[in-house]
């Protein structure tokens, strides 16, 4: 990538050569229940190890993705700097991982989450509450892929909710950006996908194969710092990422991602081309890079935006890349 990375971990191959050598293998996706309030889960990965002709010993087969289980929350309107002063989430970013060249795509805060799953703002502009689109995106590659999916929504009423909002007010369908695909939400079995958050957390007290390949989360309008104070966020996103750094997905070579939509305030820098301008975008923000395995304080340092995330999932799971997040001179994380 040509990127300047401190404290790289020096116990694993760069991340990119590990991709490139993993098989491409599909796995089965998880069943979903119609709009009930059951949780998908993920089918058993079938086993990795093999015996040897003759009843020789065992060996184990490569991996099929670089990470198992991908973990993505993203949080809420707060820039680099104020997201480092922010004590939680500084204690976060130097337990684990941070990148120090991240920027958002633009204002307000639909479109960033658009951007993370289709690769553009697909011409979305405003925090509009029924400007769906037929496009392709990543979880509806995932599915063909046999890539199993989930999104969990704190204080979602229940699955595949299709309203805007939420009666508690606490859920906002435009941090929601899976019902803004028309070919999710008109498809039962991938709308059930979309779950309360409340329901992936027995998945990850349990076995590996039971929590999704992919699984997304967003806090609700108080815990991901929208309505509520970065210090309030900062304590729900201390708690979320301890529960799922303890599950068995995660410590099986998982990684959890961090982001936040867009920066706060007047900050309009964002990444074009393969230089920083200071207009155009959505702030400098914040990602956290939370691996086990890797060394604590690590920064990357490469210049990234939101389509280097979604490229970086896109590859983790051998799928196509999507819109902006094709282009070849954009890095990736780990």
């Amino acid at each position: 990538m040509g990127a300047s990375i401190s404290n790289r971990r020096s116990s694993r191959r760069p991340y990119a050569s590990v991709l490139a050598g993993l098989s491409v293998a599909a796995i089965v996706l998880a069943a979903c229940g119609g709009a009930n309030n059951s949780t998908p889960s993920a089918s058993s990965v079938p086993s990795t190890t093999t015996q040897a002709a003759g009843g020789g010993p065992a060996t184990t087969a490569a991996p099929r993705f670089a990470h198992p289980h991908v973990f993505v929350i993203v949080m809420e309107n707060l820039g680099y700097s104020a997201a480092l002063a922010t004590p939680a989430d500084a204690a976060l970013a130097h337990r684990y991982a941070y990148t120090t060249d991240y920027y958002a795509t633009t204002h307000p805060s639909l479109p960033n989450y658009i951007s993370l799953l289709a690769g553009s703002t697909l011409g979305i502009t405003s925090d509009c509450v029924s400007c769906f689109v037929n496009a392709p995106n990543l979880p509806t590659e995932l599915s063909s892929a046999g890539v199993s999916w989930a999104a969990y929504m704190e204080a979602m009423p229940g699955p595949c909710y299709l309203s805007p909002y939420a009666p508690s007010g606490l859920y906002a369908g435009k941090h929601d950006p899976f019902v803004y695909f028309d070919n999710i939400r008109s498809n039962p079995s991938l709308c059930n996908g979309i779950q309360p958050l409340s329901n992936l957390t027995p998945l990850l007290t349990g076995a590996a194969a039971a929590v999704p390949n992919f699984v997304w989360v967003t806090p609700n309008l108080c815990n991901d710092g929208h309505n509520c104070s970065p210090e309030a966020a900062g304590q729900w996103l201390t708690g979320m990422v301890s529960r799922i750094t303890a599950s068995a997905a995660w410590r099986d070579g998982g990684a959890l991602y961090v982001t936040w939509d867009e920066g706060n305030g007047g900050d309009f820098s964002g990444l074009v081309g393969s230089a920083v301008s200071s207009s155009g975008g959505g702030g400098h923000v914040l990602t956290l890079v939370i691996e086990p395995h890797l060394a604590s304080g690590t920064r990357f340092t490469q210049l990234l935006d939101h389509y280097s995330l979604l490229k970086t999932i896109e590859q983790n799971f051998h799928v196509g890349l999507l819109g902006a997040s094709a282009a070849k001179s954009l890095a990736t994380l780990p």
